[in-house]
């Protein structure tokens, strides 16, 4: 016969986890009890508090903020990637910024297809916005210019070059700054045209309507394979680049090509930016108002897909669209919270009441809801006025509010029905403190796990998991003040409204003469749990299959773990239906070939006297074996003053005079005059004149096709400790795109580790404090375990990966957990009986609240499985996981 646990004076003595448990818990039920009854006294005084600190906390919205940065929002701060960015922002400003295009058939590399790529070519040059003074803008005031030898001037320089060297070959590049006297050479120079920089297929016929006009297919592939100068520039450019999923015959000339890729530089005015910052503090770049009109337009213009030829799509990018897709998401996601609070209301109200005209509690249900976004606005308000950012994982917050809020809900008003019939006859302020203090506890115990799980989570050093994990935090502490006092004191004043038998929804009308219908009074719910699920469950047969079945699962999930991968990329972030992610998704699909491009910039070194380490530097590099290609103005720079002056300068700490008179003639010349722009001056670069001071500057690297995180993070590393062994005196670092992404995975693994180690510790020590027994308090712990594990199998067949929301996920998971197996292990100690009675009670006691609580959460995700958002998809996978476990 099972022992009956009873406390009886003869009991053994408590252990010191005991002794410390019962003073908590008995402080907190006496407290609860007392706290109950002032609010049941006093229900309108709590709601006006409520109300009015809300209010007051949401004065913090004047200081919100949104960050849409990658920057700002996936990579440590103190990272080198940080680092180097913010110095660059500060020394080395980017003054272009890039339009791109993307053309895609079964093969673009036909006539009417090139056709179509000059009528989008005039679309883009006929665009024009005008700023507040009503001065008009165009493509050729914004773009970024740079010297055209095209057209007539090629072939004058041509007849030129035929007279003075009548024995070479006319189409032979020339370095005319070689040829003639630097002073001729200078004049010609400053008389130079130029030209907006857009590069792509069409500069193979330079732009020539007339030629482009009368083409056919044969001649696009002959010239594709033929032509290796721009028609505009007089540069010489492999067009195959611009090219993607190409086709090529057995003589290897090219065929077919699925994509083409046409580049617009624009050019940011600081004159203007000077006249518009304070309006362009929510940009993420720093750009002037016209050009971030005219981007504007160029969206709008590029994305009517009117007239296009059939089987050609137009993808594109801005360097605008960032942010406007972050804002748009922003507005979209709204729909999924207005679907989710609609459908959850029906189902608290359906939970909450019963099918009489009195008995159910539509207002109460949606009074408990607004209790939940109260406190989704006091967390907003109260980390706004802090200055945490707002990220795109924010926009799941409300969501996750009101399933956690329906959670306590449940819990109370199952505390109210679960009153001895003694308890029913006390007055209504003793019965609403009878109910608190059992339900206080239990709502504590969850609200503290939960809110020491996102304590934990946000000492990380991932910003955006950071802030959510403190945006997180504040609402379920007020959430939990919120449900035990808001919604406490309309519990009560509904309750009053019941017992006096007025209407559920038109509180001012009583009906007379009422009584329930018999079919109202049937708890299908607890019948179900007590008559059914509890009496299955504790036959010995079962018990035995539960055991197996779960060993099983969770064996299969442990296999399923070690498949897991790592990955993180904030493309993913881009809502998919989005012009910008399919822009993006095709540039990754079409475009792997040329590996992850970066630069290495440099500060105000002594350039004279460390012109070799520059050499060095780039010469180890080209010996790297993650790197594919250097392209660095030192080599150039070394062999065009040789040909020029007939000095070797390679590898030799030079004048400084010296050393500026030639960089001068470099940057001047046909070779060196594209780098004009890898180099920060004090004070202007002037034709014929030594440069100033160099006070920054860069050179590019390309690495090759990197597999895996593994050999990411290790190619990262090595050109960092390249750059740092080259021993320069002032800033020197690489810096490349998709360095963000690799610093994010070169420490969310540990991230991870360290937060779900920490959180479940800590969650274990509360529950082994509040519920002082060290048995009980490890079944819960492996609840909680053999959960986690499956979720994160499931995230392995799901083909979800280790990011930054898995972080967060996991963390949340590990408090929702809680929540379930906490309820109902900590009522079983309460009660009273056998060891099957104590799991009978249990089970029908709390089995309802918890049901009802994880069913309501997965209400409020469910409709995010029509979300294109990788936020809103990866919680509603992740949450149906949990839900299922």
């Amino acid at each position: 016969m099972e022992e009956v646990v009873e406390k009886t004076p003869d009991q053994p003595r408590r252990s010191c986890i005991q002794r410390l448990s019962y003073f908590v818990v008995d402080t907190l039920e006496s407290s609860f009890y007392r706290y109950g009854e002032c609010v049941a006294s006093h229900p309108w005084r709590y709601i006006v508090g409520c109300l009015v600190f809300t209010g007051v906390a949401c004065v913090g919205f004047f200081n919100f903020h949104q960050e849409h940065r990658p920057e700002r929002l996936w990579i440590p701060q103190n990272s080198d990637y940080v680092r180097t960015l913010d110095w660059q922002a500060e020394n080395f400003p980017q003054d272009q910024r890039m339009e791109l295009i993307l053309y895609e058939a079964e093969n673009v590399l036909t006539a009417d297809y090139v056709r179509e790529m000059y009528r989008v070519h005039q679309q883009v040059t006929s665009i024009v916005v005008s700023n507040a003074q009503g001065i008009n803008y165009s493509q050729d005031d914004l773009c970024f210019r740079v010297p055209a030898l095209g057209g007539e001037q090629r072939q004058e320089l041509r007849r030129i070059k035929q007279q003075i060297f009548p024995n070479r070959d006319p189409n032979e590049d020339l370095d005319w700054s070689l040829v003639f006297d630097k002073s001729i050479y200078y004049q010609f120079y400053t008389k130079m045209p130029t030209a907006c920089l857009e590069v792509g297929l069409l500069e193979v016929w330079g732009y020539n309507p007339d030629l482009i006009h009368s083409l056919t297919d044969e001649d696009v592939l002959y010239a594709i394979n033929t032509v290796n100068m721009s028609a505009t520039f007089s540069y010489p450019m492999n067009f195959t680049e611009f090219l993607g999923g190409v086709t090529r015959n057995a003589s290897g000339h090219l065929t077919g090509a699925r994509t083409a890729l046409t580049i617009l530089a624009m050019q940011v005015s600081r004159t203007r930016l000077d006249e518009v910052i304070a309006s362009s503090a929510g940009l993420s770049d720093e750009v002037d108002a016209e050009l971030f009109a005219w981007e504007g337009e160029y969206i709008r213009v590029l994305n009517n897909n009117t007239g296009r030829p059939q089987g050609l799509g137009v993808f594109i990018q801005s360097q605008r669209s960032f942010g406007e897709i972050s804002g748009d998401t922003i507005l979209g996601d709204v729909a999924f919270l207005v679907v989710g609070n609609v459908t959850l209301f029906i189902y608290v109200q359906l939970m909450l009441g019963k099918f009489n005209m009195v008995e159910n509690r539509p207002l109460l249900s949606l009074l408990g809801l607004l209790s939940t976004f109260m406190a989704v606005g006091v967390s907003f308000g109260l980390c706004s006025a802090v200055g945490l950012l707002y990220g795109p994982v924010h926009t799941i917050l409300p969501l996750l509010m009101l399933g956690l809020g329906v959670d306590d809900m449940f819990v109370i008003v199952q505390c109210w029905h679960n009153l001895t019939r003694q308890e029913r006859r006390q007055e209504m302020k003793k019965r609403v403190g009878c109910a608190l203090r059992h339900a206080g506890v239990a709502i504590t115990v969850t609200s503290l796990t939960d809110f020491a799980a996102f304590i934990i989570g946000s000492t990380t050093v991932l910003p955006a998991l950071r802030s959510f994990c403190m945006y997180s935090a504040i609402g379920i502490a007020t959430l939990y003040v919120f449900q035990a006092t808001f919604f406490v004191a309309w519990f009560t004043l509904d309750q009053t409204r019941l017992e006096d038998k007025r209407n559920g929804l038109i509180w001012c009308y009583q009906h007379k003469n009422w009584t329930p219908n018999s079919c109202s009074q049937r708890d299908l719910c607890q019948t179900f749990f007590d008559k059914m699920y509890s009496r299955v469950l504790l036959m010995k047969p079962i018990k035995v299959a539960v055991l197996a079945v779960t060993a099983v699962m969770f064996g299969a999930s442990v296999w399923g773990v070690t498949n897991l991968r790592q990955e993180f990329n904030p493309v993913w972030f881009i809502p998919q239906s989005s012009y910008l992610f399919q822009f993006l998704s095709r540039i990754l699909t079409y475009y792997p070939q040329a590996g992850e491009r970066g630069a290495v910039y440099l500060g105000a070194l002594n350039y004279s006297q460390e012109f070799q380490k520059i050499g060095q530097l780039t010469a180890a590099m080209k010996e790297n074996e993650y790197i594919s290609a250097v392209d660095s103005w030192y080599d150039l720079m070394v062999g065009y003053t040789k040909d020029d002056t007939g000095e070797d300068i390679g590898g030799k700490a030079l004048n400084d005079t010296f050393f500026r008179q030639v960089l001068s003639a470099f940057l001047f010349s046909p070779a060196g005059s594209r780098f004009q722009t890898y180099f920060h001056f004090q004070g202007n670069l002037t034709v014929a004149q030594p440069t100033p001071p160099v006070t920054a500057c860069k050179f590019d690297y390309s690495h090759r096709m990197l597999e895996g995180r593994d050999e990411q993070i290790t190619a990262m590393d090595q050109i960092k400790q390249l750059v740092n062994d080259a021993g320069f005196s002032d800033f020197a670092a690489p810096l490349a795109m998709m360095y963000s992404s690799w610093e994010t995975n070169k420490v969310i693994m540990v991230e991870l580790v360290r937060n779900l180690s920490l959180a479940i510790v800590a969650v274990f020590l509360m529950t082994l404090v509040l519920i002082a027994n060290l048995i009980t308090s490890c079944y819960v712990l492996l609840s909680v375990t053999i959960t986690l594990v499956n979720v994160m199998a499931l995230m392995t067949w799901w083909d979800l990966t280790i990011d930054i929301i898995t972080c967060i996920n996991l963390v949340l998971c590990i408090g929702l957990c809680v929540d379930y197996s906490a309820h109902i292990a900590l009522h079983f100690m309460q009660v009273r009986g056998s060891r099957d009675e104590r799991v009978r009670l249990a089970v029908k006691d709390m089995g309802p609240p918890v049901i009802n609580g994880a069913f309501s959460t997965f209400l409020a995700f469910v409709f995010l499985a029509r979300s294109d958002s990788h936020v809103f998809l990866s919680f509603f996978k992740r949450f149906l996981e949990l839900c299922l476990d």
